[in-house]
């Protein structure tokens, strides 16, 4: 159907035809007022918004806008050690929105949830000026989870991945450039911008766009009780340390020099406006793990940081706040990073 929206009833049927499951643990799925799951003895429960013009454009690629809208939910089980089950998604839509354009939507939630073994099991619709999808996650948690409390003295401060790749992307979509439907990078006139910098942007988009959960590390780190604390790195670095240190009631020093800035911020400095350390610090959605290790586990951890890409970036202490060693020099790190009711 072109042109528009079908009636509630037939949107509701068609997305559960897109998320039709058959597993022994949803007994009762999609078309009832509630669904029925068999479910483990400890829940882990998580749920985020995504909103039109605050966490994404109308001309998004709905499919990737699914498989985001999942994918952050998940990032957070990971950094609880949790195993993922079930999601539940929440629809505002235009009545103008094109059928078409939910179909993909769908079809990107329903490509992350096969990915990582999540049954979609139900959620909810509504007419709204602004689109907005919402979905909250359930899993299974571990017998000891990891938690933003556990952080002593002495740990090691390690984080996974590299740092800054989603803000610079965001800076790009900002800039007007786009992903084709080819996969090809488009400037801010719509030429086909040409390699090797297509292939670096293209990655950097892909990193803001289309988050990948680190669940795998996730659920390494609680199974060997390697990690004290955790946190996934949603709001930038130094604001998700400031979190951690808090709930620890501890301090931690960085180490400017053994942070993992993504290579392509020193490479498109000039072109995006940016300071690749400040980005590598407070630019969020990187979607990496923050985690803290004792003494005594940190061998055993070591022996994963090849698979995971883990890099030991400080130290936690027992100081006040976060401090920044930067060229010989300590300098407090600034508690930022991103916020939804800042300026």
């Amino acid at each position: 159907m072109k042109g528009g929206l079908p009636p509630e009833d037939a949107i509701v049927q068609r997305l559960a035809s897109a998320f039709a499951t058959r597993r022994r643990d949803v007994k009762i799925g999609i078309g009832d007022d509630a669904a029925i799951l068999a479910g483990p003895g400890r829940l882990a429960v998580t749920t985020d918004v995504l909103l039109e013009d605050h966490d994404f454009r109308r001309d998004a690629d709905p499919r990737r806008l699914g498989r985001k809208a999942l994918n952050v939910n998940l990032s957070d089980l990971a950094a609880m050690g949790a195993t993922p089950l079930w999601a539940v998604l929440a629809l505002g839509l235009p009545k103008k929105t094109r059928s078409e354009w939910l179909d993909a939507l769908a079809s990107g939630v329903r490509e992350s949830a096969a990915e990582h073994g999540v049954a979609v099991v139900g959620g909810d619709l509504s007419a709204s000026e602004k689109i907005f999808v919402a979905v909250t996650a359930l899993g299974q948690a571990p017998e000891k989870p990891l938690l933003r409390s556990g952080a002593e003295p002495g740990d090691a401060l390690y984080v996974s991945g590299t740092l800054g790749a989603a803000a610079a992307g965001l800076r790009l979509l900002e800039a007007g450039y786009r992903l084709s439907a080819e996969k090809d990078v488009l400037d801010p006139k719509g030429r086909r911008v040409p390699a090797p910098r297509a292939q670096e942007k293209a990655r950097l988009i892909r990193h803001q766009i289309d988050p990948r959960p680190q669940l795998e590390l996730g659920a390494a780190l609680a199974a060997g009780a390697l990690a004290s604390a955790a946190i996934d790195v949603s709001d930038g670095l130094a604001r998700d340390l400031y979190r951690i240190c808090r709930a620890s009631d501890v301090g931690a020093t960085v180490e400017a020099s053994l942070l993992p800035a993504d290579s392509a911020l020193s490479n498109l400095a000039g072109v995006l406006g940016l300071d690749p350390l400040a980005t590598a610090l407070y630019g969020g959605e990187d979607f990496g793990l923050l985690f803290t290790v004792p003494r005594r586990k940190v061998a055993a951890l070591e022996a994963l940081a090849g698979r995971f890409a883990l890099r030991r970036i400080g130290m936690i202490d027992d100081g006040a706040g976060v401090r920044l060693v930067r060229d010989g020099r300590r300098v407090p790190l600034l508690d930022a990073g991103f916020d939804h009711f800042e300026p």
